[in-house]
């Protein structure tokens, strides 16, 4: 917003009343900023001559309206809402709050009165307006409105275009593969697919699913474990769409009757993104899933995973042991493979040479030699392990032990002196070694070479920025078998944009840890059941997977809805 004449005047006279600064930096102010095309407002507080809040103090006490930090501000879902993404880039307006049928709206430029009668149009009743800072409303535009807005928006214009009669003769058959190609790399798809893919990661979510129905094109995204609707598309818009994502993921794009997979890279917020894209025909069109992978950045430290601190304790000592064999259980999701990158990483030193065989390789980690199982070549786990131990290896990950000729090699290398790393799919620790009989291993070499079983699940967190005490309903504590005279104070997410208004922020591990201890290898090698072992370990300090997230209810991590949702309590 540039200043009048007489604006400027009145606001320099007011910085230098004020004392903040002399006349002369006021007109050296005027003439910077006219060199740059700027405000000269706008310029003082950037330039940090005067305090950002006080140039905008003093203009907003010359129009005779109020100056918020609009970054201090929690908006609500339904406020958001009652101006749309569009209008409210266009005038760089931001909603704050409604009191009875005034809605109070900060804006760059609160003289705009055209574009307040838009906005109360919009809004369906009378505004109020606040001055804001500029930065400041566009890293608000950014937090609460950002590619969500973008990818609506431009869905709209795009139904618009398809939705045009076409002059005679005009009309294309988009089954026709020159004609979809054509479409599918016209600006504007190109724009929306990539505007896609950028909300996805800015949300951090894992999957994008593009899922084609009767009448619309279905955009999902996988946040923090849970699928949410993003956006929708008109049906023809949906052969674009899925066309540009196959280009992208060098598939055939001709071929429509087979499952294909594929694989993106594209630059998102200036860091490269790696995702793997699955493709299967339906009924009402080709189902595409883009899986967003992660990089070694990603991984997280040990201790931010969600091990108790006596756990955590436990853990790292285990993982600094010479030799042996850790296994990690839980059901496919349940942050196994993280885990255990997390432990690599820790122990990741030069004096390591640490190998692991993955189907597929989920994150590249600096000075580890990982292998990719290639089943159509020939190369599986068993085969690849084989390989390993001629690597001269002091640790070895290998991503699942599906068979008995894996683990017997896995545990042969465990008793040969080497640390070694795995995952079973069982629901307890203690069901790992059950498993391991199940396919016919020999018990003592269990009990030789086991020195460790870890089950885990993950839950979401409760957002920080929003969290509040609680009530819980009477049925979630029957739920998780809590008797009155137990209970405690628990905690939930009220929703933010931080959270965008989920009340859960991230996730979190909740963990069952096995020690194996004497006791316990005469019961592994009596081939006695789980709940035996379970009960034996308990004599050590062994807390249960619904222990551990209780207590993580507790200390306000999450929340009873989630314990009751990832765990069994029986």
């Amino acid at each position: 917003m540039m200043l009048e004449t007489a604006e400027r005047e009145i606001l320099g006279k007011k910085l230098v009343e004020s004392g903040a600064l002399t006349t002369d930096q006021f007109l050296e102010a005027e003439s910077q900023a006219r060199d740059r095309g700027v405000c000269v407002s706008e310029y003082l507080a950037s330039s940090g001559i005067v305090a950002k809040s006080k140039v905008f103090e003093t203009l907003a006490g010359i129009y005779g309206i109020a100056y918020v930090e609009v970054l201090n501000f929690q908006i609500a879902k339904e406020i958001l809402l009652t101006i749309s993404g569009e209008l409210a880039q266009r005038y760089k307006a931001v909603p704050l709050f409604k009191i009875g049928d005034s809605l109070n709206v900060a804006m760059v430029n609160p003289l705009d009165t055209a574009a307040i009668d838009h906005l109360s149009q919009s809004a369906q009743c009378s505004i109020d307006v606040c001055l804001a800072a500029p930065d400041e409303i566009e890293e608000c535009l950014k937090r609460y409105y950002g590619s969500a807005s973008a990818v609506s928006d431009l869905l709209k214009v795009l139904a618009r275009e398809r939705s045009q009669p076409k002059s005679a003769g005009g009309g294309k058959d988009l089954k026709n593969k020159p004609e979809v190609t054509r479409f599918s790399e016209n600006h504007s798809v190109v724009q929306l697919v990539d505007l896609i893919m950028k909300q996805a990661h800015e949300e951090g979510a894992s999957d994008i699913h593009v899922e084609p129905e009767e009448k619309m094109l279905r955009i999902r995204y996988r946040v923090d474990g849970v699928l949410r609707e993003a956006s929708t598309a008109p049906k023809q818009l949906e052969s674009e769409i899925l066309t540009r994502l196959k280009i992208l993921a060098q598939m055939d794009i001709a071929e429509t009757r087979i499952p294909q997979d594929g694989r993106i890279k594209l630059v998102l917020e200036g860091k490269e993104a790696d995702m793997r894209v699955s493709s299967v025909p339906t009924v009402y069109g080709e189902n595409i899933v883009i899986r967003l992978l992660k990089d070694s950045a990603s991984i997280p430290d040990l201790p931010s995973v969600g091990f108790s601190p006596a756990m955590f304790k436990e853990f790292q000592a285990l993982i600094h042991r010479p030799y042996g064999m850790i296994l990690e259980t839980g059901p496919t999701g349940s942050g196994k493979t993280t885990t255990l990158y997390a432990a690599l990483a820790t122990i990741n030193t030069v004096d390591r040479n640490i190998i692991t065989v993955e189907d597929p390789v989920e994150y590249k980690l600096p000075m580890i030699r990982q292998i990719p199982i290639n089943a159509k070549a020939g190369l599986t786990f068993a085969n690849a392990l084989r390989s390993i131990l001629r690597q001269d290896p002091d640790v070895i990950m290998v991503g699942e032990i599906r068979d008995r000729e894996t683990a017997e090699i896995a545990i042969q290398s465990a008793l040969t002196g080497h640390l070694v790393f795995s995952t079973l799919h069982t629901n307890t620790a203690a069901g790992v070694f059950v498993r391991l009989a199940d396919m016919k291993v020999e018990p003592f070499l269990i009990a030789s070479s086991v020195i460790a079983a870890i089950s885990q699940r993950l839950v979401r967190k409760v957002c920080e920025s929003c969290r509040k005490e609680s009530q819980a309903p009477e049925a979630l504590w029957s739920a998780v078998n809590i008797p009155e005279s137990e209970r405690f104070k628990v905690y939930k997410g009220e929703g933010c944009p931080s959270c965008r208004f989920s009340g859960y922020r991230g996730r979190i591990g909740i963990f069952e840890l096995l020690k194996v201890t004497e006791s316990i290898q005469k019961l592994v090698v009596a081939n006695r059941d789980a709940a035996t072992i379970e009960e034996e370990a308990r004599k050590n300090g062994f807390k249960t997977l619904r222990e551990d997230a209780l207590e993580k209810v507790r200390a306000g991590l999450t929340t009873l809805e989630e314990v009751v949702k990832a765990v069994n309590i029986a």
